[in-house]
């Protein structure tokens, strides 16, 4: 199998900001809108690069306005601060530190706003207030996942591209 070509990637890119973007408006709970994102955040790093993962991350969630849903205006900060810190997380940190590092900022800011939330003076109630811990633990449980899985495919890449370079110098061997 061979790598990707540029417009293969390109395509491929796309269609992961589409279907980011389709999941945000789509009548779903905010939940699976919101992992989704995180998801495809990840997915857009895998396969178009820090830039690609941003723009998943931190430009597409306002897109869920449209829908005209209050709670989603109202998380809209918390998804977009979350983002923000798992994709600076998996950016500065990359490889096997950023299997940790990733995911827990993910859910710092969420952490943080829950927490807060309970003080007199910064008392609000969430959308998520009757699952606050199910919401924290999904999302750092799918960010660990799409952590574990990136660096899966990382090295399978790798390996791939050993195994056909090496190939490749046998053949030019042979050839001589």
């Amino acid at each position: 199998m061979t790598r990707p070509s540029d417009f293969q990637r390109v395509i491929i890119s796309l269609f992961l900001v589409l279907l980011a973007l389709v999941l945000v408006v789509s009548p779903l709970p905010m939940l699976l809108r919101s992992l989704g994102i995180l998801l495809l955040s990840y997915a857009a790093f895998s396969w178009g690069g820090i830039t690609l993962a941003y723009l998943v991350a931190l430009l597409v969630p306002p897109a869920g306005l449209l829908t005209g849903d209050p709670d989603w205006l109202v998380m809209l900060p918390l998804i977009l601060s979350s983002g923000l810190l798992a994709m600076a997380g998996l950016e500065y940190a990359w490889r096997y530190p950023a299997i940790l590092i990733s995911p827990l900022l993910y859910i710092v800011p969420q952490l943080f706003v829950w927490l807060v939330s309970y003080q007199p003076l910064f008392a609000i109630n969430l959308p998520w207030e009757p699952s606050a811990r199910t919401w924290i633990s999904l999302h750092g449980l799918a960010a660990l996942f799409a952590m574990l899985l990136l660096i899966y495919l990382e090295r399978f890449k790798e390996r791939r591209g050993h195994q056909s370079a090496s190939a490749r110098s046998g053949r030019q061997s042979k050839n001589l």
